[in-house]
């Protein structure tokens, strides 16, 4: 509800606190299989688990046109 953050007299952000606690914990000390490590990593940088920039996430959908 973002409460903290606006009744906070030193401006602090709280809930970006533990946002970055809970990910340091998920990323650096879950114990979770390597693979998913990469999984994460492409999660945080193209905001979904594939490798692919999202710019080009529709290109299958245009190769689907083309072909019929």
């Amino acid at each position: 509800c973002n409460a903290c953050v606006e009744a906070c007299p030193v401006l602090i952000n709280p809930l970006e606190i533990i946002l970055e606690m809970r990910r340091y914990v998920a990323m650096e000390e879950s114990g979770s299989p390597a693979q998913w490590n990469a999984m994460f990593q492409n999660i945080e940088t193209s905001f979904a688990p594939w490798k692919f920039p999202a710019s080009d996430r529709f290109n299958w959908a245009n190769e689907l046109k083309s072909k019929s």
